[in-house]
C-alpha cells in the first residue's frame, strides 16, 4: 500500500509542471479586454463580487476518489490515504499501480491538485483563493488593478514549514504552482458549442497539440468554457492557465484524442453575494519573500512542502 502512494509521489517528482517555457507575452490581470459572447439568461448578470466553489476531478480515476474521502481535520493525510487504500481489493490496488505508471500527468494532478477544498473570493478588484491538497494548504491573493499579489503555502504535516511570498505578473511566465499551456504549440478552435456552466452559458474554445511527441506529460488536446460575464483576472488564480480574454469556468484536459479527458476542472457554484475584507485576506508568515528576486529559494521551499518534507 506505501509503494502505492511512493508510486505516485516518484512519478510527480520525476516530471515538471510545466507544459513548456512561456515565450513573451503581454497578458495582464487586467480585465479590460473582454470579448462579448452570445447573450446569456437575463437573469444572469456581469459576476462582480461573491464566492466561488470550485471541483477538480479524474473521471475514472479511483485514486482521485479516495483522496476526496480523506478528511483533514483527522490529522495526517497520508496515512489517511494509505489506510483507504488499504481496503481496497487486491485487483483495485493492481489496477491503481499501473495506472499511476502509465500515466505521468493524471499521478502528478491527482497528488498536487487541490481536491479537498477549492473557494475563490471575488470582491473590490480582489481576487482571493483558498484550497487545500493532499499535502498542503493554499491562500493566493491578487488585486487586479496593481497587478501584484501574494501567496501563503504551508505544509498539512507541518504548518510550520510554511512560505510567503509576493509576486507581479511577471510570476506567472516561470512559476510552479500553475501548470501553464504554450498557446503556440497548439491550434486554437473557437467552437460554435455552449454549455451552462454554474448558472452561466459559457462557449467551448479547442486546443490540439501542432505536433506529436513522445513526451508523456504532454496534454494533446485542452478544451475550455469562457464567459464574459466572469472577470478575466480569475485565470490567474486557476491551476492551469490558459491565455483567453474572457473569465475560464470549466477546463478538460485530455492526453490523447481518441479517449475522454483525464482532468475536468469547473466551477460548481457562483454565488453573488457580498465579501468580508477577512474573506480576502491570507495567512501570512515571516519572512515574505519577493518572486521577483527569490524565486530560486521559494522554489525550494515549495517542493519541500509540496511533497510532504
Amino acid at each position: 500500500m506505501k509503494h502505492l502512494l511512493l508510486v505516485t509521489i516518484s512519478c510527480a517528482i520525476i516530471f515538471s509542471c510545466k507544459q513548456a517555457k512561456n515565450k513573451e507575452s503581454k497578458s495582464s490581470f487586467s480585465d479590460a479586454a473582454q470579448v462579448t459572447e452570445p447573450a446569456e439568461p437575463a437573469a444572469k448578470e456581469t459576476f462582480k463580487e461573491g464566492i466561488i466553489d470550485l471541483d477538480i476531478d479524474f473521471p475514472g480515476n479511483e485514486l482521485s476518489s479516495l483522496l476526496k474521502k480523506v478528511d483533514p481535520s483527522k490529522g495526517n493525510i497520508q496515512q489517511q490515504m494509505a489506510a483507504l487504500v488499504a481496503k481496497l481489493p487486491s485487483e483495485q490496488q493492481l489496477k491503481m499501480k499501473k495506472l499511476t505508471q502509465s500515466n505521468p500527468f493524471v499521478s502528478m494532478q491527482v497528488l498536487l491538485a487541490p481536491l479537498m477544498k477549492n473557494q475563490i473570493f471575488v470582491a473590490r478588484k480582489r481576487v482571493t483563493a483558498k484550497c487545500d491538497g493532499l499535502t498542503y494548504h493554499l491562500e493566493n491573493t491578487l488585486d487586479a488593478s496593481s497587478n501584484t499579489g501574494k501567496i501563503f503555502v504551508e505544509s498539512r504535516n507541518n504548518p510550520a514549514n510554511s512560505v510567503t511570498f509576493k509576486y507581479d505578473e511577471s510570476f506567472w511566465k516561470e512559476n510552479q504552482l500553475q501548470t501553464r499551456f504554450d498557446v503556440e504549440s497548439y491550434n486554437r478552435q473557437q467552437t460554435d458549442e455552449t454549455a451552462t456552466v454554474a448558472g452561466y452559458k459559457c462557449q467551448k474554445v479547442n486546443y490540439t497539440l501542432k505536433k506529436a511527441d513522445a513526451n508523456p506529460m504532454r496534454i494533446a488536446k485542452i478544451a475550455v468554457w469562457t464567459s464574459g460575464k466572469m472577470p478575466r483576472s480569475l485565470n490567474f488564480i486557476h491551476p492551469y492557465y490558459v491565455e483567453e480574454s474572457n473569465g475560464i469556468m470549466k477546463i478538460e484536459l485530455y492526453t490523447n484524442q481518441e479517449e475522454g479527458p483525464v482532468l475536468v476542472y469547473e466551477f460548481k457554484t457562483v454565488t453573488s453575494t457580498g465579501v468580508e475584507a477577512e474573506d480576502l485576506e491570507i495567512k501570512q508568515g515571516s519572512p515574505v519573500y519577493n518572486a521577483a528576486t527569490e524565486l530560486e529559494t521559494i522554489g525550494g521551499k515549495l517542493m519541500g512542502i509540496m511533497f510532504g518534507a
